[in-house]
């Protein structure tokens, strides 16, 4: 299976991993049987209060619920009836909270919602705040599963809050985990790794081994899907051996099955081989046709990859045949297209042709953009093998479109997610505004009705010496009316325009929150240096400046970038300039730095430059190779800094914008041969154009670069603060000019 293919089965068992950890369905183990026949058993002797009884039904029905769906139903409508003609609310919301997983087991989610709503208004009546976490979790948890994402989080983050309030520590950490998964499928992965590393450090004080294996799995599964895979693999490995030590199978075997795909991304083929045998012997101990189908579909793609075609098709033969029609579509699919790909190295083309086509017409069904993105592609390597080159392009083009397609996807989704949150935000604000005054008015009514009969008889006295002052007063108020009337007619345009500009504040500081999602973070970045320092100050709210990074196959990329424009416009044009880089790196494995620029340059020109627009970037990429502790990087305009040895080297950079411009040479890729205690720095124009200073003049670049040297020897936290004052001091009370950015590194 090629690389992209073996990316996306990892996805989809975690997809089903996932699933499993958030909606928290009972799982029927041996022990349940037994505890079925107890409590039938039971069920024949008389009780001695009506509550256990009401309790044994509804316990009768959650044992039911993996074992027999129709006796759930029957145990739970028991449970609910009699609870009720005894008055027993606890039972009748034991029994209502039953019948919601039963909705959820049978895709009934508007259903569910009912009930979960009915769960939490009889909640709050009885002034159980403890019991309402558990009630808005489930909530949050049907949202998810209907894609509702942003509902989903603003339910869990009720749950949460409450979970605090009343110290439930247990249900704080399991809320946690699923804002973190809510998170993650929204494609909003810092938010994600904040809530399970937040679930990590509140489990120190829980000891749960369980809790805690779980957060690792998941931690491991956001570094994946940003293709950050030895941070993936370090999770993954850290979980895999607290689910062995807890001997639970089958979270071991998803965490191998996992580790397999990551290894074989990395070509760590030996590891891979232990990882099967790992398998083969979980395998035997679990005896379920669908681990062993996943274990020789891992096996059929390794054969494949160390150039075993022949023992690749027998595996994956085997994988089909343990594959019956309980799978799920993308997971057969998935087995249709590696039989595919390990025809097309057998180079049985018609063979693979039928199968990738049989694939392709199953993932377009579930309208999954990264397999068909894959599938394409592979089709596109058959044509051009077989020498069909049109139709080689064809799929080609085919694939980078639905791969565009699908990264947009991505971000649309998650600003929609932000926008959605910001939104439901705001209703809840305005219904707590509106309660408030509610109340507000409710006491002003009834401290009113105590002063009616002494505010009559005081209005009786009013009234007279109204009369006696109304003609002196009309005189005035003919004079006063037309004045006031354009006074309320000026303070009307100026209310809308105020009302206008909070709202224009308010969607830019939402977009300002979308843009800080997009960004490097500090701490991901210092997983590859050695050290760093970050002063970053955009002139407006949102930035045109930006600073992005990735890693992949062992090397780390790093832009620091200078979009066109700045505010608003220039933010636009940083999330257009970050997707293409992404887009570079992620998808089309584009290593060397100029290349990438190149790839950005074209983008750019092929979507914005239709009439001439010039738009694009200066910057500068480095990328830093983990293995061989070498330093290359490509610049436009913006030529990274060095401080060494008590002096500066300014490097070469491209004279041309990443953009349209009447230059059309490709970008120059350059080294940096590193030298212990190098600070490299990487920076955009905003500093050195600023005004200020006595005679308000630029403060340009040979100062800058004066002012770096100046404190290299500094610590950079130290560093950063030292320009930090120097900027303030300069531009004193003179207007920032553009946004700025500078970036200090200690790779070695």
């Amino acid at each position: 299976m090629n690389l992209i293919s073996g990316n996306l089965s990892y996805f989809r068992s975690m997809r089903n991993l996932l699933v499993f950890l958030l909606m928290g369905f009972p799982t029927l183990l041996f022990a349940q049987s037994e505890q079925l026949d107890s409590l039938l058993m039971a069920l024949k002797k008389p009780v001695s209060n009506d509550t256990m009884r009401a309790f044994q039904y509804n316990e009768l029905a959650c044992n039911y619920l993996d074992y027999s769906l129709s006796q759930a139903k029957v145990y739970q409508q028991k449970g609910v009836t009699y609870s009720k003609k005894i008055g027993y609310v606890d039972g009748e919301i034991d029994a209502l909270n039953t019948l919601g997983i039963i909705q959820r087991i049978e895709n009934k989610s508007n259903a569910a919602i009912q009930t979960y709503n009915t769960v939490i208004q009889k909640r709050k009546l009885q002034g159980r705040k403890d019991k309402l976490v558990g009630a808005y979790s489930n909530l949050g948890s049907v949202y998810y599963e209907m894609g509702n994402n942003a509902k989903a989080l603003n339910y869990y983050n009720k749950a949460l809050e409450l979970a605090y309030e009343t110290k439930q520590l247990d249900l704080q950490l399991t809320v946690l985990m699923n804002i973190g998964v809510a998170y993650k499928a929204s494609g909003l992965y810092n938010e994600a790794l904040k809530a399970f590393q937040k679930g990590l450090a509140l489990n120190k004080q829980q000891h749960d081994d369980f809790q805690e294996a779980q957060f690792y799995l998941n931690i491991a599964t956001v570094y994946d899907q940003r293709k950050m895979l030895d941070q993936a693999i370090r999770y993954n490995e850290i979980a895999l051996k607290s689910f062995r030590k807890m001997q639970n199978l089958r979270l071991s075997g998803t965490v191998l099955y996992n580790l397999g795909v990551e290894y074989r991304t990395k070509g760590n083929y030996k590891r891979v081989a232990q990882i099967i045998q790992e398998m083969e012997l979980l395998a035997e101990q679990l005896d379920e046709p669908e681990f062993t189908s996943s274990l020789e579909q891992m096996r059929a793609n390794y054969l494949s990859q160390i150039n075993q075609p022949n023992e690749a098709l027998v595996a994956i033969n085997r994988a089909l045949q343990l594959a019956d029609s309980s799978v799920d579509v993308l997971t057969y699919a998935d087995l249709l297209l590696t039989k595919g790909d390990v025809y097309l190295q057998l180079k049985q083309y018609d063979q693979a042709e039928a199968f990738f086509l049989d694939g392709i017409k199953r993932v377009k069904k579930e309208e999954d953009l990264i397999r068909l993105a894959a599938a394409y592609s592979s089709l596109s390597t058959l044509y051009k093998q077989k020498g069909d080159f049109k139709q080689a392009l064809t799929y080609n083009e085919l694939s980078n479109q639905v791969a565009e397609q699908s990264a947009l996807n991505d971000v649309t989704e998650q600003i929609a997610t932000l926008n959605a949150i910001n939104e439901l935000d705001k209703k809840e604000r305005d219904l707590k505004i509106a309660n408030s005054k509610n109340l507000y008015f409710t006491a002003e009514n009834k401290r009113q009705s105590n002063l009616i009969v002494a505010g009559s008889l005081i209005s009786l006295l009013i009234v007279v010496l109204l009369g006696l002052s109304y003609k002196a007063n009309q005189h005035k108020k003919r004079v006063n009316v037309q004045l006031q009337a354009q006074k309320s007619e000026i303070e009307l345009q100026k209310s809308l325009v105020d009302e206008k500009q909070k709202e224009i504040l308010d969607s830019i500081h939402y977009a300002k929150r979308i843009q800080q999602t997009l960004l490097a973070q500090e701490t991901v970045i210092r997983q590859h240096v050695n050290d760093l320092f970050l002063f970053y100050r955009p002139k407006d709210i949102v930035s045109g400046d930006f600073y992005w990074s990735a890693e992949r196959d062992g090397k780390f990329y790093l832009a620091v970038c200078d979009s066109t424009g700045h505010g608003v416009p220039g933010a636009f044009m940083s999330l257009l300039n970050i997707s293409f880089l992404s887009e570079a790196i992620n998808e089309l494995n584009i290593q060397e730095p100029g290349e990438i620029l190149n790839h950005v340059r074209k983008q750019l020109i092929a979507y914005i430059s239709h009439s001439g627009a010039q738009d694009g970037m200066d910057g500068v990429l480095f990328v830093f190779d983990k293995v061989k502790q070498k330093l290359t990087y490509s610049a436009a305009y913006n030529a990274p800094v060095v401080a060494r040895d008590g002096s500066y080297l300014v490097f070469p950079a491209d004279k041309m914008p990443i953009g349209m411009s009447d230059k059309t040479a490709s970008f120059t890729t350059h080294e940096i041969h590193l030298e212990a205690n190098d600070v490299i720095y990487a920076l955009t124009d905003g500093f050195a154009d600023q005004f200020g200073g006595e005679k308000g003049k630029k403060f340009k670049s040979k100062q800058l670069h004066h002012l770096l040297l100046e404190s290299a020897n500094l610590n950079l936290e130290q560093q950063a603060l030292n320009l930090e004052q120097a900027f303030d001091n300069w531009k004193s009370d003179f207007e920032q000019v553009d946004d700025v950015t500078v970036l200090g590194l200690r790779f070695i």
